[in-house]
């Protein structure tokens, strides 16, 4: 039950429609309570013309209705149809306002659930990202809150409606023949342990679906994604293989909640029948013995067998919750963890800065095992440009990344105009930050709303001016409706040079003090290399800039190199100090341009 209320406390925020729920639930049990007791006057009525049966008298609800608005026994025949269809339209009237009313509480409280989750998500820190599959997340965000919301818009609503209800029928019985309703329910305890059996197999089950559902997702986004890779290899037969029997293992666990959800209604019946059996044998003992009229009995089975839907129903509902249950713990090994916000939501602002940046001693690692920097320090002034150069893995992204915060150091610290960066928080130091990367991040949006992507209102005139500093102002103008074209999911619809350059206009629109250039130049052909490499010139005046490349061409005018092997700063210094050394920068220069008789220029 802990875990049923779990679920209920989503619909809590709903107090006034929660209210109006409760009510209408209260209208459907007492119409329910009045349904069952019009069937009693209906049979003793019957029972009463034939000769030599006796009706015993006692004190009955329906007894007391009508003498109080004066029927007299030959009225009932023409009162009684007209109560009927009263109390069938009364009791389906509001059994549509409650379902209605639980419904919308639902829907309205999945969809706060689903914002906080996708919020939750954003401000998650970057290492989160490192250690769980997209395809996961993409199953926590659709399939499992799809399940949460099938148990607290419909399943929840019915298990509350349906438990009231019961509880009206237990009433009557009980005032009925107490006798009678102790003996009948010496069975009903039997359902108790197979249901709790049954719930805690279709927890355990739900919860193995919902994580077969995340590998097909999983499995499903890496395949899209990868598509081109996948045909370039001719690896189709192979990727049907792995979705094949991702969904063999999902149609497994699904086919066993089948089983156990299909047991528990035809469970239930048995014991309905059973417990029906048992209270005909007894029941007419009573009779018999005057203690109870035929109507009395009758009306006694009829709310027996009336409460059997609801008891169906809360079986039919406690599977559909069950799996809410199990999706709901799914969401919130997520909500649990600990994100960014605070971060956010510092007091502490970092003012707007001039761009004078310093590492003191960082040492880091993605895993603190094994460290990827050791003991970096180094220091750029405002309006310098420093590139970092090394081999792949060197940790030249790395430092990059302690920049901007996406990591923490383990030790160490990096400054900004003297602010430790720790210190202050990330939206006013990321709104300093330009960042252009080798990963082309764009959005399935229109080239203006990428290019002005977290600028919002912001004139076309400026929009035009930063594409014009990026050489993309022209190509865009040849799209069909120019800065209004749609590029599509990723800008799959634009060449890597014109996926560049408007990464590289979206990071001069926003006009940061501190120029972060991460193989900005790296999927250009050599003549768009050169224009950009002229856009950037222009761009890098009066920011610092952090540049990283392969291509030592672009770099040999930066005020500073700082060449990384294995984690740790070996050289430093100008492209002509240190093509004079004999050390690695040399070597990679000499690689690159073996032709080169001379390359101190």
């Amino acid at each position: 039950m802990k875990d049923v209320f779990r679920l209920m406390k989503l619909t809590l925020r709903e107090k006034n429609r929660l209210a109006i729920f409760f009510i209408c639930t209260l209208f459907v049990s007492a119409f329910t309570y009045l349904f069952v007791n019009l069937i009693q006057p209906i049979l003793d009525r019957l029972f009463h013309m034939a000769p030599g049966v006796s009706i015993p008298e006692k004190t009955r609800l329906m007894d007391w209705v009508f003498q109080h608005f004066n029927v007299t026994e030959d009225q009932y025949i023409s009162v009684i149809p007209i109560l009927l269809v009263i109390v069938i339209f009364g009791k389906g009237l509001f059994t549509f306002l409650s379902s209605f009313s639980m419904k919308s509480i639902g829907h309205k409280a999945v969809r706060k659930l689903r914002n906080d989750l996708f919020e939750h998500l954003l401000y998650q820190p970057t290492q989160y990202y490192d250690h769980v599959s997209t395809g996961d997340i993409m199953a926590r965000m659709t399939s499992d809150v799809d399940k949460i919301q099938q148990a607290v818009s419909g399943s929840m609503g019915d298990l509350i409606q349906e438990i009231f209800i019961l509880i009206a029928l237990l009433i009557y019985i009980f005032i009925t023949d107490w006798r009678l309703a102790l003996v009948s329910f010496i069975v009903a305890p039997l359902a108790a342990i197979p249901l709790a059996v049954f719930s805690k197999q279709l927890k355990k089950k739900g919860r193995q679906n919902q994580i077969k559902m995340s590998d097909i997702y999983s499995l499903l986004y890496e395949t899209i994604t990868g598509n081109k890779i996948v045909k370039a290899f001719t690896m189709e037969r192979f990727e049907l293989k792995k979705f094949f029997d991702a969904t063999k293992r999902f149609f497994k666990t699904s086919i066993d909640l089948a089983l156990i959800g299909s047991l528990s209604s035809p469970f239930m019946e048995f014991l309905g029948g059973v417990l029906g059996a048992f209270i005909l044998f007894v029941g007419s003992t009573r009779i018999a013995q005057g203690h109870i009229s035929p109507g009395d009995f009758g009306s006694f089975i009829a709310a027996i067998f009336y409460a059997y839907t609801p008891i169906k129903r809360l079986s039919r509902a406690n599977n559909v919750i069950q799996q809410g249950i199990a999706s709901h713990e799914r969401i919130q090994e997520i909500m649990q963890e600990p994100s960014q916000i605070k971060e956010y939501a510092r007091d502490r602002v970092l003012p707007p800065v001039e761009g004078h940046v310093k590492f003191e001693r960082i040492t880091f690692g993605y895993d603190q095992s094994q460290p990827v920097l050791h003991d970096i320090s180094f220091e750029v002034q405002p309006a310098e440009s420093v590139a970092f150069v090394g081999l792949s893995g060197s940790g030249k992204t790395t430092i990059i990344n302690l920049l901007s915060r996406f990591y923490n150091p383990d030790s160490g610290r990096i400054l900004i105009d003297e602010h430790d960066i720790s210190k202050v928080n990330l939206s006013s130091l990321r709104s300093q930050i330009g960042l252009v990367t080798q990963e082309l991040i764009l959005f399935n949006d229109n080239i203006r709303n990428n290019i002005a992507y977290g600028l919002e209102d912001t004139p076309q005139e400026d929009v035009e001016a930063a594409a014009r500093i990026a050489e993309a102002h022209d190509f865009i103008q040849q799209m069909p409706l120019g800065y209004d074209t749609q590029i599509g999911e990723g800008g799959i619809l634009l060449s890597s040079g014109q996926r560049q350059r408007l990464s590289i206009a979206r990071a001069v629109l926003k006009d940061p003090p501190i120029l972060i250039l991460d193989e900005a130049t790296s999927a250009l052909d050599s003549e768009s290399e050169r224009l950009i490499q002229i856009a950037l010139d222009r761009v890098m005046k009066n920011r610092s800039t952090f540049i990283i490349a392969h291509r030592l061409s672009t770099i040999r005018n930066s005020d500073k190199i700082i060449v990384i092997d294995k984690g740790k700063i070996v050289e430093f210094g100008t492209h002509r100090q240190l093509c004079r050394r004999e050390g690695i920068y040399k070597k990679l220069y000499a690689l690159q341009f073996p032709g080169e008789k001379e390359i101190l220029t």
